[in-house]
């Protein structure tokens, strides 16, 4: 019986260090997962189309154009019937950013008519 005993005994420190390790489990992993998921954003597409909407109508020229972006600090480049910008890290999380661009459409008279906006996702 003293045999059994002792064989009963090591069982139980097995479970017991098998809940500790779960309790450490629970207690570490689960609140860095959702870390490590979380998201800072900065911009959302919604809020970009309503600045532009709001900054730049249809009809807008293309030096409206340019100035406003260089007043938001977005880094840009005109190319002819196209002006082409870039909002950088408009979301991050700890394994991917988002960048936002936007690419400008103007007719023969230099007016704009539309816009395109474009997540960008880089990351591991």
């Amino acid at each position: 019986m003293s045999a059994r005993k002792g064989k009963v005994k090591k069982e139980n420190r097995w479970l017991v260090g098998a809940v500790c390790i779960a309790g450490i489990i629970l207690l570490f992993v689960f609140p860095a997962r959702n870390w490590i998921n979380s998201k800072q954003t900065r911009l959302t597409d919604q809020q970009t189309r309503e600045i532009l909407n709001r900054e730049l109508p249809p009809g807008s020229s293309r030096s409206r154009v340019i100035e406003f972006l260089k007043s938001q600090r977005w880094t840009y480049s005109d190319e002819g019937a196209t002006v082409l910008a870039m909002f950088r890290d408009a979301s991050q999380s700890i394994s991917v950013r988002t960048d936002i661009q936007m690419r400008f459409y103007f007719d023969s008279d230099g007016k704009l008519t539309s816009y395109e906006i474009q997540d960008l996702l880089t990351g591991p």
